[in-house]
């Protein structure tokens, strides 16, 4: 969902499905892949945007309109070191520190 109104930004989360296909307009195709995903395995440990290894915790807009593949691997512990970098955390209005 995005982050933000006015962002080109969507969040990655945990999905709640193995597979899903959309069909953008443009006739590519949106893939969503999660093999394995169930009530136990309910974080992601890792994430690949068109077969590369991908850290961010969200995609652009741009990134899915010309067609896309998410390879989201789950697992029942939390990968405490994916996507925490500053450069993975999406856009905010928040200034705050913590």
């Amino acid at each position: 969902y995005p982050v933000c109104p006015g962002s080109d930004e969507y969040i990655l989360g945990s999905p709640l499905f193995e597979k899903m296909t959309v069909h953008l307009e443009n006739g590519k195709k949106l893939q969503v892949n999660s093999p394995g995903n169930r009530k136990s395995t309910r974080y992601i440990s890792d994430v690949k945007l068109n077969g590369k290894t991908y850290t961010k915790n969200y995609v652009k807009h741009l990134d899915l309109m010309d067609g896309a593949r998410i390879d989201i691997q789950m697992s029942d512990k939390p990968n405490k070191t994916r996507g925490t970098q500053k450069s993975d955390f999406p856009y905010s209005f928040s200034n705050e520190k913590k």
